[in-house]
């Protein structure tokens, strides 16, 4: 009986215990219910706080950080050390600067006198300014020589230009090589070269490297030229000798007997001698270093890149070359006339202009870019043209002549 009451009273503390944990824990608590991580301190409001976490030594036992000295003296540049008290510096030798260059002959690489010996003092007045005025209008670069792309050989564009491409560097149309100049009631000499005009001062360069034959005026024994320089060529054509001729320079900056290369510069643009204004006039001679030894320089002077030359002559009805005939080029794709010129003028004599060896030409048009161009002239009041196609850096060749229908009857001659 006491067995059973004992166990009876310890059945119900053990349930009231249980009870009672249970309603402690179900009693809503006194807290605001911010849960307070006791690991973690609380952030102070200290803007100084950093200085004394600086001030407990953190990070002392950190690695340093390399660091380079800062000079405290004044920054002195270097400087090359002189050879001697003349305060010259030492002259490289030839191996220093990367060895010999190759020559292709050894006329090329003879002394050349002081530039300044033969400059010429003339009635031109030089200036800076238009020596040195910057460029307004570019012409096309131009090809460089030598050029013969001709599949038949016949094409020799040896020269450069004489001028710059800044400058005036191609033929003045209305005086064209042969030609008798624009005015047929008051007609000028025929023309044995082409004209390039430009201010005074502007550079002229040499066509060519060769030997200066003359600089200076009296070119055998012409007042017309006024001051030239006379240029023979290293190279030549077919077997012949070239020579190039410069005329009417305000000054002359090389003398007679000097070596000269392609591009080097010989004098400036002028109005010495019989001109109209100031230009240079350029000639090209084939074969000799007369007067009539002269032919057109546009089939010896390089075109522009992305232009050609034509060339052609005009036959009358009977097979003559007509002189003086008036040509045009018309550009096919646009209809636009692009250039026109007049065949050459012969006078019989020993001073006449010669057509080209092979090409037999007896006009010649420059500098026209690559495309299809139609031809035109005029025979016994007849239209004639025919069509041409224009290539790079190749002179293009065509002959106008009537057709065998559109010639008239010949009177027949005497005795026939």
């Amino acid at each position: 009986m006491r067995r059973g009451v004992l166990t009876t009273i310890l059945v119900i503390l053990a349930f009231g215990g249980f009870g009672l944990l249970l309603w402690a824990n179900a009693r809503p608590g006194t807290s605001s219910g911010v849960i307070v991580i006791p690991t973690l301190q609380a952030p102070t409001d200290d803007p100084e706080s950093w200085q004394a976490i600086l001030q407990a030594g953190f990070g002392s036992n950190a690695t340093p950080l390399p660091t380079i000295g800062i000079s405290t003296q004044a920054f002195v540049p270097p400087t090359l050390a002189l050879v001697a008290a003349d305060s010259t510096l030492a002259p490289l030798a030839p191996v220093q600067v990367g060895g010999g260059q190759p020559t292709l002959n050894a006329v090329v690489t003879a002394t050349r006198p002081a530039p300044t010996a033969a400059l010429l003092a003339t009635d031109s007045l030089v200036t800076a300014q238009v020596v040195t005025r910057p460029p307004a209008d570019w012409n096309p670069p131009p090809l460089i020589p030598p050029i013969s792309r001709d599949p038949l050989g016949r094409d020799h564009y040896w020269f450069s230009r004489p001028v710059d491409s800044n400058a005036t560097n191609f033929a003045l149309f209305s005086y064209a090589f042969g030609s008798d100049g624009p005015q047929q009631e008051n007609p000028w000499r025929v023309h044995h070269g082409i004209d390039m005009p430009n201010p005074i001062g502007q550079t002229v360069r040499a066509a060519g490297s060769g030997t200066v034959v003359w600089a200076g005026p009296g070119f055998q024994d012409s007042p017309s030229y006024g001051n030239v320089v006379f240029i023979r060529h290293d190279f030549g054509y077919n077997g012949q000798p070239l020579f190039t001729l410069y005329a009417h320079l305000a000054n002359v900056f090389v003398s007679a007997g000097q070596i000269v290369n392609a591009e080097d510069p010989i004098g400036l643009v002028g109005n010495t001698g019989r001109v109209s204004g100031p230009h240079v006039h350029f000639e090209v001679r084939v074969g000799g270093d007369r007067y009539g030894d002269t032919y057109n320089p546009l089939l010896w002077m390089v075109s522009y890149v992305g232009h050609g030359a034509i060339a052609g002559r005009v036959m009358g009805p009977r097979g003559d070359l007509l002189q003086d005939q008036t040509v045009t080029i018309r550009d096919f794709r646009t209809g636009l006339v692009v250039q026109s010129t007049t065949t050459y003028i012969f006078l019989d004599n020993g001073s006449d202009v010669n057509s080209d060896p092979l090409w037999q030409e007896t006009f010649v048009v420059g500098d026209i870019p690559v495309g299809r161009y139609e031809v035109i002239t005029n025979i016994d009041g007849l239209r004639v043209s025919e069509l041409v196609d224009v290539s790079e850096g190749m002179t293009s060749f065509v002959e106008l002549a009537l057709t065998q229908q559109e010639i008239p009857e010949l009177t027949p001659t005497a005795g026939s």
